[in-house]
């Protein structure tokens, strides 16, 4: 299975209340690393998932991901992660700010 089969699996397992599954296939996403689009979209989920649950290291660790290659990201794929990188900035910005690390 690629990346773009486990994204799928993983919003059917959202949709159907699976958490714990999406973060497992979306961790097999980032693990495969064959397509950047994916592995972006994973770090994104990854990187809310762990902050919502208050777990601001990881939180931080998948958003900075994203960070690092904002300029390239937004050179390389125009509009098409701009949901991606604004959730990562914004999270971010509330993790530095309130200091929860």
């Amino acid at each position: 299975m690629n990346s773009e089969l486990y994204i799928n699996k993983a919003s059917m397992q959202i949709k159907k209340g699976d958490i714990d599954g999406a973060v497992c296939s979306m961790k097999k996403v980032i693990e495969m690393n064959d397509d950047k689009v994916s592995n972006v979209q994973a770090h994104c989920f990854l990187g809310e998932h762990y902050f919502v649950n208050q777990n601001y290291t990881l939180a931080k660790e998948h958003l900075n991901y994203i960070m690092e290659q904002q300029e390239e990201l937004e050179n390389e794929y125009d509009d098409l992660l701009n949901d991606e990188i604004i959730s990562a900035n914004v999270l971010i910005e509330l993790i530095e700010k309130h200091l929860l690390e």
